[in-house]
């Protein structure tokens, strides 16, 4: 079916403008998403207009190869469009055309010079509710077929939503900015990219964020470990393919000057095994002689054209063919001498994830016996499982160290760790110091077993408390009747103020029941003081002082003048009538 006037005037009027893909820790760019442009210069009211009526008309196809071309002429005119790749939205509809035929994008590519390696066909969940059901066996297995790159983009706001992500396997997600605007200010949201990340993570599936368009936003994504970032906060899309940079140094920048003295990190860059990989171009041969070669080697990490892993080929895979007289031929015919065949996924991580997000996404991934490690995209090495074990251990062993027998709350060093930690993280944040009024008189005078009573029950207390302050809570026992908590503050001052209030509340009215009827009554008991006097020890209660810390870039606190407040506040609230007293900013 050939293009009538009217379609070919409509795509010489169409144009198409680039929005980079970057590296959110390096700023480097790895990608463009090709965005069409003057729809509505050629007669049509929307993009989806236009290729509605393409489709209704079985003009599709013809269409999309068109517009293809047009796009890669214009990548070409990227100076450095060698070093980075196109994302290019594909209409799930095309492979329905009457005259559909496989290989055509083949031909373009190989006429202006490009490798396959250079495009990226993004699948839109939008469009779902006719094909989707077949899209998986469908236009994905045509495109991953022919060596194509694939990602589905506006993930999460589709009919498929993770059963997409189980049957199409793709190369990439995106996920769409529904999830990601506003997400620093969104436990919700959080809890869906951080879940989706370790899941897509453990299966070696790329991640990009789309949309992002603050700060806040680029961080927050950053710090659950999203590698890739497209949006308006890193660049808006440009017809000018001279306005785009191999580097956006801005985003470096906020990296470096995070990550300075981060206690979060895992710092596992020593323990990582730089195991010999293979290029996925390379020959069926490379692996025969890497195998070989290191008869100890029980996989073998393959990598793009830019060092970024796609996966692994295992040993105990090719076993049935290694260790037999005619096997490596039996393995060439059937995968032609390509090694895509024999690729299997492995967990992915980053060099700056924290040591938790790295054990979730190995448990995600055990069978493959550890995971590939890179840092800003690039293939480091891999971290086997003995090695996780042992830092593991090495974890459970601090913590067993640090942790009260009685309550099982971190100690001093893990509550030190922690105030280091979210002084260098940007945020708002609570830090609480509870101590209790009277524990020593009640604890001569009931005994040291009804002290351990209610020490267990002022940390439950917290512990249930915790709940409902939600985000990023930490329960710490200081030591004696001394606790500490501290949170990610979503709500304003108000309501963590009385919040606060309603725990104190609470252990006042709950540690009733450990004394006597008369006791309570009288709102006292008569014990001894330190020099051997009788005298009254009101009922038990507990005093606490808040302070709040905004640690923004214009906000940077220095631990010693925390804890010098927090001692000041420590010290009015034993006094205040409340024995409570807060400070929204540090005084």
């Amino acid at each position: 079916m050939v293009l009538d006037k009217r379609w070919k005037k409509c795509i010489d009027g169409i144009d198409y403008a680039f929005q980079p893909i970057v590296n959110a820790y390096s700023g480097q760019i790895y990608a463009v998403e090709a965005l069409m442009r003057n729809v509505s210069n050629v007669g049509f009211a929307s993009i989806d207009a236009l290729f509605d009526a393409a489709y209704n008309q079985k003009v599709l196809f013809d269409l999309e190869l068109a517009l293809r071309r047009k796009v890669l002429e214009k990548f070409l005119q990227i100076p450095f469009y060698k070093e980075i790749k196109i994302f290019y939205n594909l209409d799930n509809r095309t492979p329905l055309m009457p005259n559909f035929q496989s290989g055509k994008t083949t031909d373009i590519l190989h006429a202006l010079g490009l490798p396959k390696e250079a495009i990226c066909f993004e699948l839109s969940e939008k469009h779902q509710q006719m094909v989707f059901a077949s899209f998986d066996q469908l236009t994905l297995n045509i495109y991953k077929q022919h060596g194509y790159r694939m990602a589905i983009d506006d993930f999460g706001v589709g009919y498929s939503g993770l059963q997409a992500l189980y049957n199409a396997e793709p190369d990439f997600i995106k996920i769409d900015r529904f999830f990601i605007d506003g997400i620093a200010k969104s436990a919700k949201k959080r809890l869906f990219l951080q879940n989706i990340l370790e899941i897509s993570q453990s299966l070696g599936i790329g991640v990009i964020a789309e949309g992002v368009e603050t700060k806040e936003d680029f961080l927050a994504c950053r710090n659950l470990g999203c590698t890739m970032i497209q949006g308006y906060f890193v660049a808006k899309p440009t017809k000018k393919v001279a306005k785009l940079m191999r580097k956006y140094d801005e985003i470096e920048l906020l990296f470096v000057q995070e990550k300075r003295n981060n206690q979060k990190k895992s710092n596992i860059k020593s323990r990582i095994e730089p195991l010999a990989y293979v290029k996925e171009n390379e020959s069926l041969k490379t692996i025969q002689r890497l195998f070989r070669n290191d008869i100890k080697a029980r996989l073998v990490p393959v990598l793009d054209e830019d060092k970024m892993p796609l996966g692994v080929i295992k040993e105990e895979d090719l076993k049935a063919y290694i260790y037999s007289p005619y096997g490596w031929s039996l393995l060439y015919n059937q995968t032609k001498g390509s090694i895509k065949e024999l690729t299997s996924s492995c967990g992915i991580v980053d060099a700056n994830d924290s040591l938790e997000k790295i054990l979730k996404i190995y448990a995600n991934s055990a069978e493959n016996e550890g995971v590939i490690v890179v840092e800003n995209g690039v293939y480091l090495g891999f971290l086997n499982a003995k090695v996780l074990l042992e830092i593991i251990n090495e974890k459970n062993l601090l913590n067993a160290k640090d942790q009260n027998p009685l309550t099982g709350l971190m100690g001093n060093r893990a509550i030190n760790a922690y105030i280091n930690e979210i002084l260098l993280t940007p945020a708002k944040w609570a830090l609480v110091y509870f101590d209790m009024d009277n524990f020593k008189p009640f604890n001569d005078y009931y005994g040291f077993r009804s002290g351990d009573r209610v020490i267990k029950l002022f940390a439950d207390i917290l512990k249930k408390a915790s709940n409902r302050l939600k985000s990023e809570v930490f329960i710490g026992h200081i030591g004696g009747d001394d606790f500490f908590l501290g949170w990610k503050m979503e709500q304003d001052f108000n309501r963590a103020y009385c919040e606060m209030k309603k725990i104190i509340k609470k252990f006042r009215s709950d540690v009733e029941s450990f004394y006597s009827n008369k006791e309570r009554e009288d709102g006292y008991i008569l014990a001894k003081d330190r020099y051997g006097q009788v005298r009254r020890y009101p009922i038990l209660s507990v005093s606490a002082a808040m302070l709040v810390v905004n640690t923004d870039k214009e906000h940077m606190h220095d631990e010693e003048v925390v804890a010098k407040t927090c001692a000041r506040l420590k010290k009015q609230a034993k006094i205040h009538k409340d024995g409570f007293v807060a400070a929204a900013s540090l005084i």
